[in-house]
């Protein structure tokens, strides 16, 4: 039995490849590619194979309308494509990569729906079935393979010397060859809008996926309720948490189309007025912290996102429109105007956010170097005894650092230990500051004096960063230590 479903498998392959001869011929080409660049660092061809996944998701939607002449000649001469990619003067994975590579794939679902909600939700789930089975099968057959040859090399002794090479073989057999032709596979196999959801699926999206998604929209509210009464601006992180919450809401409302009985359909047909005060809340912060510190290359994007997914959310305002679609497309159109458009990219949006402040263009232009230091003259009246405190053993008493935490010794013995972050969180807190408030001066020698039960420490100067979701403390020094 098991023989003949293996013989089926593969003349359902072989069969794959005939109907599929373009993708199937440019699996061929990034196998070829792939074993052409061991020991090779040539940045051309390690960008030909970065920039695969676009051109061959391409070539599937040449073909999914090849019916049409343009297009069918499109379909054939797409492997060329392949070549102006080696141009890329790119040397690292960037921003516009991955989001080239989200764009690709928010096209392929479009070329395979119709148009509709449902269309759209069953296009999006037999594109993930089916790279997620070629994926898990690529990897099956990687393992196997190298199993296979690692085993072979420790019994006979031999290929010793190029175990790296044997590994990038196989990877190469894996996921450059067999990758694409199991996705092509699938995806003939995946087709239509008919059949529910298994068992395990409906039992994720029922009982795990959703009720976490209600848990997670209760925890939003009260903090947003929180803002309300305490009247502070959005921590930091709240607009990515804000954004995978309604990213999550949408997909997970899309996947009610593959349950017969839903049982949240209640909570999902209130999806706009649920999403809405949340990105309301994400929009405060990201305003904020663009007039604070101006665009970076992700704050481009994140805007890019949030503006996306508040379409989103107004667009199910309205019935018996294709939502999904909408959204897509204006996904799509976006993210290729900042990504490939000259003089409005996400990185030309950056300089010319970032030319006219102070700060020089550094790692995401939003961190600010800052030292915590007090000239005021501080009261030890009360305490009885004063020790100076030096990073190296002076009569026993001193302090030391290591990996971000402050140690102190008193005759050789440790008194007090803390970590850095702990240690200016707490202080931030006794001032009245949150971690994302900016510090007025005077409340530096509060800072800087840290209160214990039975003795006081105070500081020299803090060295810490700001960034977009607080501060970053790189180095405490101590000044001395009083006891009572």
């Amino acid at each position: 039995m098991r023989t003949n479903r293996l013989r089926l498998f593969w003349l359902e392959l072989k069969q794959s490849v005939k109907q599929n001869p373009v993708e199937s011929f440019l699996a061929l080409c990034f196998f070829a590619i792939r074993i052409g660049m061991l020991g090779s660092e040539n940045t051309s061809w390690w960008n030909i194979i970065r920039y695969a996944p676009v051109v061959f998701l391409l070539t599937c939607i040449f073909h999914a309308h090849s019916e049409r002449k343009g297009v069918r000649w499109l379909y054939y001469l797409s492997p060329l494509l392949l070549i102006p990619f080696g141009f890329i003067g790119e040397t690292r994975l960037s921003l516009c990569y991955f989001f080239t590579l989200l764009i690709i794939q928010v096209l392929y679902i479009l070329a395979t729906s119709r148009g509709m909600n449902r269309s759209f939700a069953f296009a999006a789930l037999n594109y993930v079935k089916s790279a997620g089975t070629a994926l898990v099968l690529s990897l099956i057959i990687w393992v196997t393979l190298w199993a296979i040859v690692a085993s072979i090399s420790y019994i006979f002794d031999i290929w010793k010397e190029n175990t790296t090479d044997l590994i990038l073989i196989t990877q190469a057999l894996a996921f450059a060859l067999y990758l694409p032709l199991l996705f092509v596979l699938f995806k003939g196999r995946n087709t239509g809008e008919s059949g529910q959801a298994s068992a395990p699926l409906r039992f994720l999206l029922n009982y795990v996926l959703t009720p976490a998604l209600m848990i997670y929209t209760v925890i939003l509210y009260l903090y947003m309720l929180k803002i309300l009464v305490t009247f502070e601006l959005p921590k930091g992180q709240i607009a990515y948490m804000v954004t995978a919450f309604v990213s999550a809401f949408f997909i997970l409302k899309g996947s009610q189309f593959f349950i017969k009985r839903r049982m949240y359909n209640w909570f999902y047909k209130q999806a706009s007025w649920i999403t809405l005060p949340t990105l309301a809340l994400c929009w405060v912060g990201v305003i904020y912290r663009i007039n604070e510190y101006g665009f970076t290359e992700p704050r481009v994007y994140l805007v890019a996102v949030v503006s996306v997914l508040t379409i989103t959310a107004l667009l199910f305002m309205f019935r018996r429109i294709p939502h999904y679609t909408i959204a897509a497309w204006t996904t799509v159109v976006l993210f290729s105007l900042i990504s490939y458009i000259p003089g409005i990219t996400a990185k030309d949006i950056e300089e010319w956010s970032q030319a006219g402040r102070p700060e020089p263009v550094q790692k995401a232009q939003a961190e600010r170097m800052l030292t915590i230091r007090s000239r005021e003259a501080v009261d030890i009246s009360g305490y009885k005894q004063l020790y100076l405190l030096d990073s190296y053993p002076e009569e026993g008493n001193y302090y030391q650092t290591y990996r971000d935490s402050l140690c102190l010794y008193m005759e050789d013995s440790l008194i007090y230990h803390n970590d850095f972050s702990r240690i200016f969180a707490g202080q931030l807190q006794r001032a009245g500051l949150s971690p994302t408030d900016s510090i007025p001066e005077e409340k530096y020698a509060e800072l800087l004096r840290l209160e214990l039960d039975s003795a006081t420490i105070l500081f020299e100067n803090y060295n810490v960063i700001r960034t977009d979701s607080g501060y970053h403390v790189q180095y405490m020094q101590p000044k001395c230590y009083l006891t009572h």
